[in-house]
């Protein structure tokens, strides 16, 4: 055994007390010290952490370095971006649910990308009508289907070199986009599901997968999509675009609801934030404060 080396690495897996550590192309089954436990520190999945190596097979976590942001449920860290996989059609796409990934992912300060699946020859000039609010509102959508490999390179160009966490409604096509970005993709779909029960809402810890295209996060903790995590002025302040209207709000802590001169419900009125998104944001405002009156 060599003397130990102290190196950095990152954090793929949590499972069993063993954080499974990426560190020079070697995959290290770590501990963590004690002062970790003293300290109330917890290393997460995505953590880039100082490891001392002991022999390029298992080591110890000296320091957990710093966080850019943090999930809480799942528990990972590090996160570039979010891909929010939405299907056109079969089924059809939601913008509650859409509205809700993003008030969560934006919250954590991760930068989110809506895909469109299914805009199959015909239907790609209806869908960007149908989804051109969320492009006027800053965010970047790229429409795919299989079927014409439309896209497709758009979604490699913004995996690669990046930690991505994929989510999205069931059906929406996610293991057959992935399985056409990279046709390796096939057999490590196959493993992923059988090791961790995707599909099936058994997943018991959270991983970060290593592609030919990129880092991508398994994320069990999104099926729910609880906002508990949220209080009502989080929530006001989750969207980029009305977290900026409202530095011209009249209150520091206005909601956007009720009070006088909100800048945010001004700008729906000018339509500078489209209407629909502002209307569910309200509904994920109420059950914000219904969560409260419950408990």
């Amino acid at each position: 055994m060599s003397n130990p080396t102290s190196k950095e690495g990152i954090i793929l897996k949590l499972t069993g007390g063993n954080y499974y550590i990426e560190v020079d192309g070697h995959l290290l089954k770590c501990r963590a010290r004690g002062k970790f436990r003293i300290q109330d520190i917890k290393p997460v999945v995505g953590d880039h952490v100082m490891v001392e190596v002991l022999d390029y097979q298992e080591g110890y976590i000296l320091e957990v370095l710093e966080r850019k942001n943090q999930l809480i449920r799942p528990a990972i860290a590090n996160i570039d971006q979010a891909l929010i996989i939405t299907s056109y059609k079969e089924p059809d796409y939601s913008t509650n649910l859409i509205d809700k990934f993003l008030a969560i992912i934006e919250f954590f300060d991760i930068d989110p990308v809506i895909v469109v699946t299914k805009t199959d020859l015909g239907e790609l000039e209806q869908a960007k009508k149908d989804f051109s609010d969320y492009e006027t509102s800053g965010y970047k959508v790229i429409y795919t289907s299989i079927e014409n490999n439309l896209g497709i390179q758009e979604v490699r160009d913004i995996l690669e070199d990046k930690i991505s966490v994929l989510v999205g409604q069931s059906g929406a096509g996610k293991s057959s986009l992935l399985n056409c970005i990279d046709p390796t993709y096939n057999i490590k779909t196959n493993e992923i599901s059988k090791a961790l029960g995707r599909g099936k809402h058994t997943t018991r810890h959270v991983e970060i997968f290593k592609t030919d295209f990129g880092w991508l996060a398994d994320s069990p903790g999104f099926s729910s999509l609880d906002l508990d995590m949220l209080s009502a002025l989080d929530l006001a302040h989750s969207y980029h675009d009305f977290y900026q209207a409202s530095q011209y709000c009249k209150f520091n802590n206005c909601l956007h609801e009720n009070e006088p001169s909100c800048q945010v419900k001004l700008e729906v009125e000018n339509n500078t934030i489209p209407k629909a998104r502002y209307e569910n944001y309200l509904s994920f405002l109420q059950e914000i404060k219904d969560r409260k009156v419950r408990y």
